[in-house]
């Protein structure tokens, strides 16, 4: 596999596991849990977090 190759499979799988966790941590952010909990739970940025948080589109 090319560097290239293995690199696109790697957003692709990054892709993939922000699809699944970004409705777990909007459900989150509803909740109350806060935003330095989810990211300490999640291995994502409290930015990442707000963002995700301010933008869902189902809100």
């Amino acid at each position: 596999m090319t560097p290239g190759e293995q690199r696109l499979r790697l957003v692709a799988e990054l892709d993939r596991l922000d699809t699944a966790l970004r409705p777990l941590v909007v459900q989150a952010v509803h909740a109350g849990v806060p935003y330095r909990r989810i990211a300490e739970l999640t291995n994502i940025s409290r930015a990442t977090v707000a963002r995700w948080g301010k933008h869902d589109p189902g809100a």
